[in-house]
């Protein structure tokens, strides 16, 4: 079988590996195969049966639906992603947008749907670095974390400074939005503030819903099922 090549992770953006695909052209063909997405380019690289890798832009593409998610350890050697269900089919389609800027020309990229219209719920992820403290052990010089030593009775305590030490990691992070009928796509930069104001009409019944199935505002399941049950009410009016 042949492997999908492993680019530069870290900040260079989201790299998404599938052990099954069905890709639907815009041509209408179809493809299959193991397929990697990666974010920061917009590209889907397709592992093919000689052993090459066709590479794939938005605009070739109407929409992909992959399952078995898996994660690139290099040499090409992959592993089950921590977490994935192998059983989830994650359905993706191309959209015209114009980014984090309004007024440029849109442009296709990828979305990965999370719930059906009329108002879509779509999401794209990001890796985002956060620093984490490491404990270490030892005495420690300028500063760190105070702790006491043991001593013998009678004495008094011994406060020592344990050294503080930091890694830098990278966090998925998920970013929602909404994509009406017209072509509209707007981002929930405050999700349950924005969900509500795309839906105007029915936001009392959308927040009276959410408290009766101890729904919050916060993960891509709930939003899911806010926004499944908002389209279940009425079109939402285009903001």
């Amino acid at each position: 079988m042949a492997q999908v090549p492993v680019y530069g992770q870290g900040n260079s953006g989201v790299r998404l590996d599938f052990e099954f695909s069905r890709i639907v052209l815009a041509s209408g063909d179809t493809l299959a195969g193991p397929v990697a997405m990666h974010y920061a380019t917009d590209m889907l690289y397709l592992a093919q049966p000689d052993g090459t890798i066709r590479t794939l832009v938005p605009a070739a593409v109407a929409a992909f639906a992959v399952q078995g998610e898996r994660f690139a350890t290099g040499q090409g050697r992959y592993r089950a992603a921590h977490a994935a269900d192998p059983t989830v089919l994650r359905l993706f389609r191309t959209l015209p947008w114009t980014g984090e800027r309004p007024e440029q020309r849109p442009e296709p990229y990828f979305f990965e749907q999370l719930a059906e219209g009329p108002v879509l719920l779509l999401r794209r992820q990001l890796l985002v670095p956060r620093q984490i403290a490491l404990n270490m052990s030892g005495p420690a010089r300028g500063g760190g974390l105070s702790r006491a030593l043991p001593v013998a009775p009678g004495k008094q305590p011994v406060v020592d400074i344990a050294p503080v030490q930091y890694r830098t990691v990278n966090e998925l992070q998920d970013i929602f939005y909404l994509a009406w009928p017209t072509g509209l796509i707007r981002p929930l930069r405050n999700l349950k503030k924005d969900l509500l104001a795309a839906f105007p009409g029915q936001a009392q019944k959308i927040q009276t819903y959410a408290k009766a199935q101890s729904l919050g505002f916060a993960t891509a399941h709930e939003l899911h099922v806010l926004v499944s049950y908002a389209n279940s009410l009425a079109i939402a009016t285009t903001p």
